[in-house]
């Protein structure tokens, strides 16, 4: 029998049972903690915050995914011991969204080298008292700014496939080379997990600390220094480097594509460079990689690799190789899933689709709509943290697909 008074957390997971908090009735006070992230506390101190994250912006709405159902019921400012309160509140889900910029003070109390350049998080709460760990977005160097694959629409038709693109930006203040760089596609449990199979059963691949498990990855070509990326800049790599107006009133003009990802029976420009299919297969369509499995989809962008070294594992399920791309390697990864999939699912969804080491939380953003429109004009895109003086875009990046993107109009060639 449980104790009179014994506090449960609302969604604890505890191998197959999971504990509920009842509903409260009538209105209530949501008050609110914003602390540093654990892996962050080293930070927090050298800004003399301690537990604390004074001075952050909570914005709190109606909510009870990534995306908002309705208008902000209070923008608030965290006091001094991070906290924040609002009251009267109705029985609900709220969404809290959190964002805590460094100014240019507290930015040079940090060790020398160190790029963190705020605090983000963004949660969905029930009222009561929460504590919210906030993690530190860093600048990092390359990073994933935006993942373009929905399927647009040929009226009559049906849908167009090919028209997608994957964007990869420059957030350091230094030149970086793309020679090399691996792009592909993680091991994905709603895609490569069957039944009878567990959760469980897939850990080795989807929650290993030590690396990225894939199938499927190509490299960028060059030896060195042929595709240099300039600070703030973009690179495009499209499934085709083609006009896709052509092909759908919702196709874009990807003809001067930075590079296309390599085919077997695709429309090939020989003015944009293809990629290097390196991995244990070729994917499916004759398109090259195309990076939505309309259910769940981890992409990850890595430093070169040498594939023969890798270690490698079956998967039981599908009897298909994985190799692990190293941590080490890894620069950026984007972890989304579908609405469907969490809404429709009828049995419990794995807690894990990667490591934390990668990723913290999944984005679900892949949506079968946006409104009253099909998604095909739609993309998921990075935040932008802040605008600098001279007008550069600095991208936000804690690690955390679910605080990092959003919904948004396709920006091919730009940051949004």
């Amino acid at each position: 029998m449980f104790a009179a008074g014994l506090l449960f957390c609302w969604t604890c997971n505890y191998g197959e049972v999971r504990v509920v908090e009842p509903a409260a009735k009538g209105q209530g006070t949501l008050t609110l903690g914003i602390q540093p992230d654990p892996e962050d506390a080293a930070v927090a101190r050298e800004l003399g915050w301690g537990a604390a994250i004074p001075g952050a912006e909570v914005t709190v709405s109606p909510g009870n995914a990534d995306t908002a159902t309705g208008p902000p019921i209070a923008v608030l400012q965290t006091d001094s011991a991070g906290a924040a309160n609002v009251p009267d509140l109705p029985d609900g889900q709220y969404l809290v969204e959190v964002r805590r910029l460094l100014t240019a003070a507290e930015a040079a109390r940090l060790t020398a080298g160190e790029d963190v350049i705020g605090f983000f998080a963004k949660t969905v709460v029930k009222r009561g008292r929460v504590t919210i760990p906030t993690p530190a977005s860093r600048r990092h160097s390359l990073v994933i700014s935006e993942w373009a694959f929905f399927s647009e629409q040929v009226p009559g038709v049906g849908s167009y496939d090919f028209g997608g693109y994957l964007e990869l930006a420059n957030n350091s203040d230094t030149t970086v080379y793309l020679d090399g760089l691996v792009i592909g596609e993680a091991y994905s449990q709603s895609s490569e997990l069957r039944s009878p199979h567990t959760c469980r059963e897939s850990e080795s691949f989807s929650n290993d600390p030590n690396g990225v498990w894939a199938r499927l990855f190509d490299s960028l070509p060059g030896t060195g220094h042929d595709y240099p990326l300039a600070p703030g800049a973009t690179a495009v790599i499209a499934t085709d480097g083609i006009d896709h107006s052509v092909m759908s009133p919702e196709g874009l003009d990807l003809s001067h594509a930075d590079f296309e990802f390599v085919g077997t029976s695709d429309a090939d420009n020989p003015t944009v460079p293809n990629t290097v299919s390196i991995g244990f297969e070729l994917p499916f369509f004759g398109h090259g990689l195309y990076l939505n499995k309309l259910l769940e989809e981890i992409v990850f962008v890595a430093l070169p690799v040498d594939v023969a070294a890798l270690p490698r594992q079956i998967s039981e399920p599908n009897d298909r190789t994985y190799g692990r791309i190293p941590r080490a390697n890894i620069l950026d990864v984007i972890v989304l899933q579908s609405t469907y999939i969490v809404t429709s699912s009828t049995t419990p969804l794995c807690p894990h689709l990667i490591h934390n080491n990668f990723d913290r939380y999944r984005a679900v953003l892949m949506v079968s709509s946006v409104g009253t429109e099909t998604p095909g004009r739609y993309s998921v895109q990075r935040k932008v943290a802040y605008t600098r003086a001279d007008g550069r875009k600095i991208l936000q990046h804690t690690r955390t697909s679910n605080a990092d993107f959003f919904l948004g109009l396709r920006t091919p060639f730009q940051l949004p």
